[in-house]
């Protein structure tokens, strides 16, 4: 999932099992289980799941949660939340009443208003800075924003060409930089590799078609430029868990009604 997903729990109590790869390093201690890493969030508490990481979510019988997908990016979608160390389990009501009212606010009918865009914004930024105040910033983020520039126009070429989305060899050429030079200086930068930028950047754009659009899947995966719709509904389940169909109805469901 390209998100972060972010559940606030009610009552019950939510699990996530990361894989050994993505276990988290911050945050509350967790539990092996099997091959993975386990955290448990429990009511008035805000599990933190970071964009990329395989995961599982499991729920004790009633359990009722607030949740989000989201994404704060900064300077050519770099992901501020990669600048910090993100509890995996963030205590307290401050934090949780932000989620809360978030969450409320894009339930919202007048979200395509003037004031209902403000009221989304002002709750979204209040949510960001109440989970910065709990979190460690990373050292160095000056570093990583100086190497973003040296890769300014290779992120201008992505921005400017969504479908189909250029090469990692391309996007190398263009900031005069061999391939594995870039792709170590990318990683550097934003956490993940080019080839996983691009991957999340087409899966973003796809939830976005299946969510906003009436396009078949046969249509979306040929704009994406997959080679079949077989094969992009094989990529997107791995990636969000859903099937295109199912996401497109179970997201659809969780929208307001359209006057």
């Amino acid at each position: 999932m390209p998100y972060w997903v972010v559940l606030h729990v009610v009552r019950g109590a939510y699990t996530c099992t990361f894989d050994d790869q993505h276990a988290p390093k911050e945050g509350r201690e967790g539990t092996t289980e099997g091959d993975g890493y386990q955290v448990t969030a429990r009511p008035g508490e805000v599990l933190m799941v970071p964009a990329g990481a395989r995961h599982a979510l499991t729920f004790t019988p009633g359990t009722m949660a607030d949740g989000l997908h989201i994404h704060f990016g900064l300077y050519h979608d770099l992901d501020v939340f990669s600048v910090y160390r993100v509890p995996s389990v963030i205590t307290g009501d401050t934090a949780a009443r932000a989620t809360s009212d978030l969450t409320a606010t894009l339930a919202r009918r007048d979200n395509a208003s003037l004031e209902g865009l403000a009221a989304r914004h002002a709750d979204a930024y209040r949510f960001l800075a109440q989970i910065l105040a709990v979190s460690c910033r990373r050292p160095d983020p000056e570093h990583r924003l100086a190497t973003l520039g040296r890769l300014q126009d290779a992120l201008a070429l992505i921005e400017k060409r969504p479908a189909p989305l250029p090469r990692v060899a391309e996007l190398a050429e263009r900031c005069a930089l061999s391939r594995n030079r870039f792709s170590e200086l990318f990683k550097a930068a934003l956490g993940i590799s080019p080839k996983q930028y691009l991957e999340q950047r087409r899966m973003r754009r796809a939830m976005s078609l299946l969510v906003h659009g009436d396009a078949s899947i046969a249509d979306i995966a040929e704009r994406l430029d997959f080679c079949d719709a077989y094969h992009f509904s094989k990529r997107f389940k791995a990636l969000t868990g859903l099937s295109p169909r199912h996401y497109r109805a179970h997201v659809r469901r969780s929208l307001p009604d359209q006057a």
